[in-house]
């Protein structure tokens, strides 16, 4: 058992450790510890060793009350979790002494999302400015950086799906004139702000703006979404590879941002159940993907490494690594160190492996103490 206070100090602490809420879905949204991460018992066994790696991880497990959790113990233990605590009284003993809850999903990445609003300066438009400007036929660019499946269900009037993590790579297949302004949007806040940032910092001369509260605040200011639209942004030249890749380059240098060899990580992957937790991720596309990565890699497509990290990582004060196919994604693996995940480091891959077809980036990123 741990006691709420314990585990307050714990959460605040740089010990590596992981906090799971075993309640569905539906009960975490309502109120859940601030980073503790959604893994409803009945996925336990299923999703526990891709969000928690190295089975010494101490853990905490907690529900409403603590039975749950007591009930998962026999489980974790025969998965090879050797330091495993529950939350003495539940969520219901930490609100009796006065500890707050959050509400939502994906709460940490949003408060990322508010911070690189307010600190920087994100510009934005309002969705009545926009339709205006749309209506009156100004040189405009609008992209829709959420996933295509949330794309298709309902985005604005005439804009583009590419995916976050794809923005910096194919933004200048869409821009051809420096004068055009781009608008970029999701369905709230955090992507639009996140998306907006990474073209901002490719130092484009194109004024950049975020839709005020993505397709939410366009439907609630009375305007209607289209449905079922499919346009992509095209496969990225030769030209937007070599601009994203010097981008790319200069934002690990000025972010700090470190390498890690092929064989360097082999060897950490091999070790990761018994050492330290390491995370692969591979932000490329779906097809990409699935036309071959790292084994072990788990699929967490750019934009949504950042929108939902505790979706992928677990563990506090982690290893993680990114994979591209290139280097221009890196600018979004920036974005979630500056999140307060610092010390990333990208895998070079060797040039001889290097396909040919038209593709979005290209390496490897580790990036080490997850939040």
């Amino acid at each position: 058992m741990i006691a709420p206070a314990e585990l307050a100090r714990l959460t605040q602490s740089s010990t590596p450790h992981a906090l799971l809420d075993l309640r569905e879905k539906a009960a975490y949204e309502r109120g859940h510890i601030y980073r503790a991460t959604s893994l409803p018992r009945r996925l336990l066994e299923f999703r526990l060793p891709t969000l928690v790696p190295a089975r010494a991880t101490p853990l905490v497990v907690c529900d409403e009350d603590g039975r749950l959790a007591a009930l998962a113990l026999p489980t974790l233990g025969e998965m090879g979790y050797t330091d495993v605590r529950v939350l003495a009284g539940g969520l219901t003993a930490w609100r009796a002494e006065g500890r707050p809850l959050v509400e939502g999903i994906n709460v940490a990445s949003k408060v990322f999302g508010e911070r690189a609003l307010h600190e920087c300066k994100t510009p934005q438009l309002a969705p009545h400015e926009l339709r205006e400007r749309i209506e009156r036929g100004d040189d405009l660019v609008i992209v829709d950086t959420r996933t295509p499946e949330e794309y298709a269900r309902g985005s604005l009037p005439g804009s583009w799906s590419v995916p976050g993590g794809e923005l910096v790579l194919r933004i200048a297949e869409l821009v051809r004139h420096p004068e055009t302004t781009i608008v970029v949007h999701c369905g709230g806040r955090t992507r639009s702000y996140i998306g907006a940032e990474s073209l901002r910092r490719m130092q484009l001369p194109n004024p950049v703006l975020a839709l005020e509260n993505g397709t939410m605040g366009w439907e609630l200011a009375g305007l209607t979404l289209e449905r079922g639209a499919a346009r992509w942004a095209p496969a990225p030249s030769a030209r937007s590879r070599a601009v994203a890749t010097l981008t790319a380059k200069r934002v690990a240098a000025e972010d700090g941002l470190t390498f890690i060899s092929p064989d360097d990580l082999a060897m950490r992957l091999a070790r990761r159940e018994y050492l330290n937790n390491l995370y692969v991720l591979d932000v490329r596309t779906a097809d990409e993907y699935a036309a071959g990565h790292v084994a072990g890699a788990v699929w967490a497509p750019g934009g949504q490494a950042v929108q939902a990290t505790d979706e992928y990582v677990a563990v506090r004060a982690a290893s993680r690594t990114g994979r591209w196919a290139g280097s221009s994604r890196g600018s979004r693996s920036s974005a979630a160190r500056r999140a307060g995940r610092p010390g990333a480091k990208r895998c070079r891959r060797p040039t001889s492996t290097l396909r040919s077809a038209p593709r979005r980036s290209s390496s490897s990123a580790t990036a080490s103490r997850a939040p």
